[in-house]
């Protein structure tokens, strides 16, 4: 009987397993959608280290802003990019396990390569501490009108 011997992995430097993580940035024509439910489409990205796998595009005009997440999610996504979005959406989106930047303007390459740089991260947003509330303005006030 032959004896077996255990499997030992010997690092070549040519095979490195990367992970593949797809991102889907909201868009409004080429540029990141400045609110989510207004997007046109998804361009939903590959990304391997700081490399471009295979782009292509899901258009969202079928769908409700609420189905989108869900979609997203049957398609692998794991970040979504997008500019304003409300706290509803994004715990959608988390309920589907997709991690969330939102607050972000400009072109949609130009977020991919900010994204690939590691300059954009998950939960990075414009206002991360909410909304400041508006101060309410007294209006006619120190005037007075004499009869």
């Amino acid at each position: 009987m032959a004896q077996v011997l255990p499997l030992r992995m010997v690092d070549c430097g040519i095979c490195q397993l990367e992970s593949i993580m797809k991102v889907a940035i909201m868009l409004y024509g080429t540029r990141v959608s400045p609110r989510f439910g207004y997007s046109q489409g998804a361009m939903i990205v590959e990304v391997s280290g700081h490399q471009e796998i295979r782009r292509k595009t899901l258009e969202t005009d079928d769908y409700y802003p609420e189905q989108i997440p869900v979609v997203l999610g049957k398609k692998g996504v794991e970040v979504v990019i997008s500019g304003g979005m409300n706290k509803h959406f994004q715990d959608i989106f988390r309920s589907q396990g997709i991690q969330v930047i939102w607050g972000i303007i400009g072109e949609a390459n130009d977020a991919l390569a900010a994204f690939k740089d590691g300059q954009l991260t998950p939960g990075m947003g414009c206002c991360p501490e909410g909304r400041r509330p508006r101060r309410r303005q007294r209006r006619f006030q120190g005037r007075r009108y004499l009869p």
